[in-house]
């Protein structure tokens, strides 16, 4: 696949939309208590009300949502590597528990707000870490003294391509771009990827072009996806970028090969060298070759 970003600032820069938010948490969280939100209901949270170390994570993001008579929090992680992180459930409880002293801190009476916790996965692994933090821990004392913490999980290679094409929307062209495997099926699925932001607004349009230049490391100016406004133009500039990321991967090929090359006619040199008594010092200097290397020719 092409070669991405190893950090999340592409998904912290498209989740700082609160439009873009409400339609990750009102599609992909099934649970009673986010539907019938409206945009409005949600609002990032900021600097002046957590600490900066809480914040300053690529990997996290905090919402407030308003709901009739009281506030929620919703604590969203993402993990993005390849393979599964037992730690994640610890991880999760160590950050909610951050922002609980941070709300605590600021509350003057009554109960602390609940946070829900959101693990949003992208790794083409099986996800086999438990949901609740009472599994990784050994039951060598009553159940109750145990810490019970579970967390939502959103598992991208779990959702159906069907379900996605269904659900619509910038999140679920998103995801589903991210479920190919290579960049020949990048480039097969730009279609339908498009099709499926087709009632977007050109806000949102802007902000689907930018995520896709820097998650996949695009050189298009950002001065012209700001300029984006129509369906087709996001379409031409999907399509750019994935012309330039298999440019890139065929001149690798081609470097690859050509290093490979020069390897290979430095080994034939090197044994002619050494069946003519060259000393391996020599042969070392003139071939480039580590002396191991040349001792095990």
């Amino acid at each position: 696949m092409a070669e991405r970003k190893p950090w999340d600032s592409a998904y912290k820069f498209l989740f700082s939309s609160k439009q873009v938010f409400h339609q990750f948490l009102t599609r992909f969280v099934e649970e009673d208590f986010v539907q019938g939100l409206a945009v409005d209901d949600v609002e990032l949270v900021d600097k002046s009300f957590v600490s900066d170390e809480l914040l300053d994570r690529e990997s996290d993001i905090i919402y407030k949502v308003t709901l009739p008579g009281r506030e929620v929090y919703v604590y969203v992680l993402l993990e993005f590597q390849s393979t599964p992180d037992k730690t994640i459930p610890v991880r999760m409880l160590l950050y909610i528990l951050q922002l609980y002293d941070q709300l605590f801190r600021s509350s003057t009476k009554g109960l602390l707000p609940a946070v829900f916790p959101v693990l949003l996965y992208n790794g083409s692994l099986p996800w086999t870490v438990p949901f609740n933090i009472s599994e990784l821990i050994a039951p060598e004392i009553p159940q109750k003294y145990i810490p019970s913490f579970t967390y939502y999980p959103i598992i991208e290679r779990d959702i159906p391509p069907e379900k996605l094409e269904r659900i619509k929307g910038l999140v679920a062209a998103i995801i589903y771009l991210e479920q190919q495997e290579d960049d020949a099926a990048l480039r097969r699925t730009i279609d339908t990827a498009i099709s499926m932001i087709a009632e977007e607004q050109p806000e949102q349009l802007r902000q689907f072009s930018h995520w896709i230049n820097r998650m996949f490391r695009g050189s298009l100016e950002n001065g012209d996806i700001d300029k984006v406004n129509q369906l087709t133009e996001v379409k031409t500039m999907l399509a750019e970028v994935v012309d330039r990321i298999e440019q890139r991967g065929e001149q690798r090929g081609i470097q690859q090969g050509m290093q490979e090359g020069m390897q290979q006619k430095a080994r034939e040199d090197a044994r002619k060298m050494l069946e003519r008594g060259f000393p391996i010092a020599d042969i070392s200097e003139i071939t480039g070759l580590s002396e191991q290397e040349i001792k095990k020719l």
